[in-house]
């Protein structure tokens, strides 16, 4: 909902939110469009700066969400740090259900590892996490693709590029 999305951003404009606080929140959101589009090169730029620079502008839970995205980003886009990212990753993310499956999806993709794609949707299934078990068959490939393409049609949301 690319509308909804604006009104957002426009609120946190006239909430006077400075530019730099963006590297929190907006990486985050905007990391999470880019990869739901299938640019991944986009999203790593998004969330280049590493988690020592962001700390002050990205706590508790979004500092989880950024550096697993800034993970799966890095796979994604074919990074030769990606498994790195994931492994630092993990150090931060301890106890959130959400960014685990997040790096577990990433390392699976990493690794070629179907099965382990799986463990990881059904891992968001758990956490409520319809789109990104949606967006994890989807990766997943295969049959499991179309599976991934149905849930998000169910979501409302359009099939999406992966990739």
């Amino acid at each position: 909902d690319h509308d909804a999305r604006a009104t957002w951003f426009a609120i946190a404009d006239q909430a006077g939110t400075v530019a730099e606080h963006r590297h929190g929140y907006g990486a985050v959101c905007d990391a999470m469009v880019l990869l739901h589009h299938g640019d991944a090169d986009a999203a790593l730029e998004r969330v280049a700066p590493t988690p020592d620079e962001v700390w002050k502008w990205v706590s508790w839970i979004w500092l989880h969400w950024y550096v697993a995205l800034r993970a799966e980003a890095a796979v994604l886009a074919g990074h030769p740090d990606a498994r790195d990212r994931i492994e630092a990753a993990r150090a931060t993310v301890g106890g959130n259900p959400v960014a685990i499956a997040q790096l577990d999806r990433a390392e699976a993709l990493l690794d070629g590892d179907v099965t382990r794609q799986l463990a990881a949707a059904a891992a968001f299934d758990a956490a409520g996490c319809r789109y990104q078990s949606a967006r994890t068959l989807l990766l997943a490939g295969e049959g499991h693709a179309a599976v991934g393409t149905a849930a998000l049609a169910d979501l409302g949301l359009a099939p999406v590029p992966v990739g």
